[in-house]
């Protein structure tokens, strides 16, 4: 709570409070171990001693709340401070009765002193149990610290003098022989209960407080007391040391509580208040040079605000400049610039500079700003509840109360109004509405220029854009590269929440929309639309467009829909030929969104022109799949094989890796051919083809290399790899069964020769070679006996 304190954790406090009675259960427990009956004369001194140091404890706790009262006030404390010196005082005349001390005022006795004991102990428990009721600040004549002290004082010192004189008046709380009375321990019990009761109460109220830590931390040490008390059997043994031990740690708790509340507490409170005048010393400092600052900035605002104002190009800028310099000018707090852009019955708020929000949209025949739109000149209203008619509820629940307008002109016409707002009756004069007048004049001449700025770099990306598209649309080969190019351009451009772009896929079962770019769209929303749009042409939301149905080339327009909650959807379809080869779908959260007027026919251009490149590209995809793949078996063919070959190799030989190619053969081809024909032929390599292309899956590249030949390229594989994969292959092959018809199965094997470079070849080796050395290898395989792998060595070329 305080700075360099730190409440103990609840740990330690378990920990603490089993230190506190373990003793007492090592000596009941153990009492041939821990039991001691002390001598006399010794414990005498032990006794006062620590009875003295007890009685100083109070006193000086008494002493620490009544210097500190002026400040704290503290009632609570005052209850306890005098607690505590009734306390002292009365073990004060109990270590004095004690016997084999001199006489206090009679003579002494264990009785007597054990008097003065128990009343000492329950007037502590009913202080701390008293104190939980009394509040701190409370203000009550019989809690004033000069009455109270007095009253507790003088009845404390009768209260020891009837002990002492009159001691018949009193019950016996000892017996010569027999030791505690019943009375006596029952009173210890209902001082043990009221300090468990005040634990338990003083926790439950403040469990985080340092001070109740402490104070919690004396009432676990006062039940030791009792209980010690309870205990002991004579008045000289260990429980009865123990005791006193325990009451002097319970009064050096009280005293470290009442520190932290009367001395630490008021301390923080002064350095607090040391430090918030320090800070209240610099603000007003600072202040003072603000005021200078403002003046100086008068000056210099009226010479460069036309500079800046003209010098400005972006709108929204702009406007937040002009609403800033008009309110550092004016001192004003509540600023508004509306400008009459959306309708001529309308002003948009579209800059402000206030501490609440103003509505969107005025009516002019509803607001003070539009009566300056009205009448087209500045005006003054001193109270604004005059007229409630026009008070909107926002300004009324910000509590301003006067206002101040002008028209912003550019060449006679009104396209705005200035308007400063007051919490304060009668806070504009005329003089501020003519000041008001011209600077208005000035900030027209701005704004115009930066929406002429606004439109001509409106025009400027356009252009831009369709430029772009254009050369993606010659240079881009991809379908899919295209559309999300364009899509993503478009995004950009219109600022959208979101977007996606379709391909659309003719099939035997209807038209299928494959989602190719996504942008903020959730996968939920899309799966949405790929089953509209993959609805068929009846179920589309552009149903009505019938030219979707003709074979029309007409600019396609922009569609209008909202399928996927309050958004709004704009989508974009792309024709070409009457075929519909794609869509884009732009969506805004705001369902009043609208696109900027003139750019309807640009995204026609732009469609049309995505619609052909679309066009053109699967056309080139579809001629390089023809001229790179073989017909028969759907592998690449050896243009493509001759390629990818090249490439590997210069792959290999740049960064020293290995690389193997397999030559495959089918094993008496013509035969087949022959036997079954050439329908038969074309089935087994066909069904070849896909052997290879399911064995070889992955980083290999396999390709028909001509005939009943094949070929396999194995990067990053050296020769006994290579080995192991194709006779794998083979052995694979041999056990096929190779299905023509549903009578005829054909069983065929193959030889495979394999060339390897193991290591870089100095000088490399070309396509060539490497092709060569493998026909070789397939060559030997086919010379001895044909169904085998293998390798070509230098030595068998």
């Amino acid at each position: 709570m305080y700075p360099g304190f730190t409440v103990p954790e609840r740990s330690k406090c378990l920990i603490f409070i089993i230190l506190i009675f373990l003793p007492l259960v090592l000596i009941s427990m153990f009492p041939r171990l821990f039991y001691v009956t002390f001598s006399g004369d010794g414990y005498l001194l032990i006794h006062t001693g620590l009875e003295f140091s007890s009685v100083v404890i109070c006193f000086t706790l008494f002493w620490v709340v009544w210097s500190s009262w002026r400040h704290t006030k503290d009632r609570r404390d005052l209850v306890l401070a005098v607690t505590f010196l009734t306390a002292g005082m009365l073990d004060f005349a109990h270590a004095f009765s004690y016997p084999g001390m001199p006489p206090f005022f009679t003579a002494n006795s264990v009785n007597k002193s054990e008097l003065y004991w128990i009343v000492s102990r329950l007037v502590v428990a009913c202080g701390l149990f008293g104190a939980l009721f009394i509040r701190r600040r409370v203000q009550n004549s019989c809690l004033q610290r000069e009455h109270l002290t007095g009253m507790a004082a003088v009845s404390t010192v009768a209260l020891i003098l009837l002990i002492a004189y009159v001691p018949e008046l009193f019950p016996a709380m000892f017996a010569a022989g027999e030791g505690n009375t019943p009375l006596k321990v029952s009173l210890e019990y209902v001082c043990m209960a009221l300090f468990a009761v005040s634990a338990l109460l003083y926790g439950w109220r403040n469990p985080t407080k340092r001070e109740i830590y402490f104070l919690r931390f004396s009432l676990y040490l006062s039940i030791a007391v009792e209980i010690a008390a309870v205990l002991y059997q004579q008045s000289n043994d260990s429980y009865n040391l123990l005791g006193h031990m325990y009451k002097l740690a319970a009064n050096v708790f009280i005293l470290k509580s009442l520190v932290e509340t009367s001395i630490l507490r008021p301390y923080n409170r002064v350095a607090q208040l040391a430090r918030s005048l320090r800070v209240l010393v610099g603000r007003n400092f600072k202040q003072y040079k603000s005021v200078k600052e403002n003046n100086k900035l008068l000056k210099q605002t009226f010479t460069s605000l036309g500079a800046t104002l003209a010098s400005g190009h972006n709108l929204d800028q702009m406007l937040q400049q002009v609403v800033q310099a008009t309110a550092t000018i004016f001192q004003c707090s509540h600023v508004y610039l509306a400008l009459n852009e959306t309708s001529p019955s309308q002003l948009k708020i579209a800059a402000y500079l206030s501490s609440f929000k103003p509505p969107e949209y005025l009516l002019p025949a509803k607001s003070f700003m539009g009566t300056v739109l009205t009448e087209k000149k500045a005006i003054v209203i001193c109270d604004l509840r005059e007229d409630p008619e026009r008070l909107a509820p926002e300004w009324e629940i910000a509590g301003l109360r006067s206002m101040v307008g002008a028209p912003i002109r550019h060449n006679g016409d009104v396209i705005g109004v200035l308007g400063l707002f007051s919490a304060q009756t009668a806070g504009f004069t005329e003089e501020d509405a003519k000041f008001l007048t011209v600077f208005a004049h000035h900030a027209g001449v701005a704004i115009k220029n930066a929406k002429m700025f606004a439109n001509t770099l409106q025009s400027f990306n356009e252009l831009k854009l369709l430029y772009d598209i254009i050369k993606n649309i010659a240079t881009e080969l991809s379908p899919v590269a295209l559309l999300t190019k364009v899509t993503h351009q478009l995004h950009e451009l219109f600022y959208s929440d979101c977007a996606a772009a379709f391909i659309m896929h003719a099939r035997d079962d209807g038209v299928h929309a494959e989602p190719v770019f996504v942008q903020q769209f959730s996968t939920g929303e899309i799966n949405h639309l790929q089953r509209v749009f993959s609805d068929g042409q009846v179920a589309w939301p552009w149903a009505d467009l019938s030219y979707l149905e003709q074979d029309l080339t007409e600019d396609q327009g922009l569609i209008t829909m909202s399928v996927l909650m309050k958004r709004r959807l704009n989508i974009l379809p792309l024709l070409s030929s009457g075929k519909l080869q794609g869509l884009i779908v732009f969506g805004w959260n705001n369902p009043k969104f609208e696109i900027p007027p003139g750019m309807e026919m640009i995204l026609g251009t732009i469609a049309g022109q995505t619609a052909v490149g679309l066009e053109r590209a699967y056309l080139y995809e579809n001629v390089q799949k023809i001229a790179l793949t073989d017909a028969l078996t759907k592998l690449p063919n050896r243009r493509n094989f001759d390629s990818s070959l090249t490439r590997e190799l210069n792959r290999a030989h740049l960064h020293g890796r290995k690389l193997s190619l397999l030559i495959l053969d089918i094993d008496y081809f013509k035969k087949v051919n022959d036997t079954w024909g050439h329908v038969a032929g074309d089935a087994v390599l066909q069904q070849m083809g896909a052997m290879i292309r399911e064995f070889f899956a992955g980083t290999s590249i396999c390709a028909r290399y001509g005939g009943e030949e094949f070929t396999v390229i194995l990067p990053e594989t050296g020769v006994t790899a290579a080995v192991e994969v194709a006779d794998s292959f083979r052995r694979q092959v041999a056990e096929r069964n190779f299905v023509i018809d549903a009578g005829t199965v054909i069983q065929v094997t193959v030889s495979i020769g394999v060339a390897t470079i193991d290591t870089p070849a100095v000088p490399a080796i070309t396509r060539d070679e490497m092709v060569e050395r493998a026909d070789q290898a397939l060559y030997r395989a086919k010379q001895s006996g044909r169904n085998k792998v293998m390798v070509w060595k230098e030595n068998s070329a």
